[in-house]
């Protein structure tokens, strides 16, 4: 009797983002707290420094995407999504130089600030997708913090286009939450370095794909048991 072959069920793409454990990471950790810092002191400022607030979160802008192109090109052959973080970085550079060189004749820095917030909110959402699928890190904090990060900035947005009120706390709390997430970055990227020593990727595949196959019996199963009562 000729026993029939079972079908190997094919394993779903899993995305290389991450070769060897990435370094410098505390970068991220770095940039956070300072913008914690700056923005927590210019919510209990008057209006009279607040022009050297300005003037600082430019500054920690431009070194904060100086610090993504060097993490990026230190962990280039270990990361395959550096490009991101390249442009990424240059975009917070472009984005600090106009403000801090161009302070006095800029309308309104309200909405610079907020519109790379929003940009900057959703690459964070996009880098969470994909190192989401490693699976055994919860990116929920971060995700959930660049979500609120997009959602306050395209409020306090409209509220500036609007001409409806200051928004220059809810810039505050924006950005607040914005450090917030690049620490937690930090924490889930270190947690991320140690994933080779919980579990080698090899096994996650194969369970990944038993996990499939065990769905798709199960599914079998169901529509034979429907077709059998109906």
């Amino acid at each position: 009797m000729k026993l029939n072959t079972t079908k190997k069920t094919k394993v779903p793409f899993f995305p290389k983002f991450l070769n060897q454990k990435l370094r410098f990471n505390s970068i991220f950790f770095i940039s956070g707290l300072l913008f914690n810092i700056t923005w927590g002191i210019s919510l209990f400022i008057t209006h009279a420094v607040e022009f050297y607030i300005i003037g600082i979160a430019a500054l920690l802008l431009i070194i904060n995407g100086a610090g993504e192109i060097f993490f990026s090109l230190s962990n280039k052959a270990k990361l395959e999504g550096w490009g991101l973080f390249i442009q990424s970085g240059m975009f917070t550079i472009l984005t600090g130089a106009l403000i801090f060189f161009d302070l006095v004749n800029i309308i309104n820095v309200n909405e610079v600030f907020l519109s790379y917030f929003f940009i900057a909110g959703l690459f964070n959402l996009t880098l969470a997708g994909s190192l989401a699928q490693y699976g055994m890190i919860d990116w929920t904090r971060f995700t959930n913090l660049n979500r609120a990060v997009v959602l306050l900035s395209i409020t306090a947005l409209f509220i500036v286009l609007s001409d409806w009120g200051d928004t220059d706390i809810l810039l505050g709390i924006t950005s607040i939450f914005f450090g917030c997430g690049r620490m937690i970055l930090t924490l889930n990227f270190s947690e991320l370095n140690t994933f080779p020593d919980k579990v080698s990727r090899d096994i996650y595949r194969k369970i990944d794909g038993v996990t499939i196959e065990y769905f798709e019996a199960l599914e079998k199963n169901w529509d034979a048991d429907r077709n059998l009562f109906l």
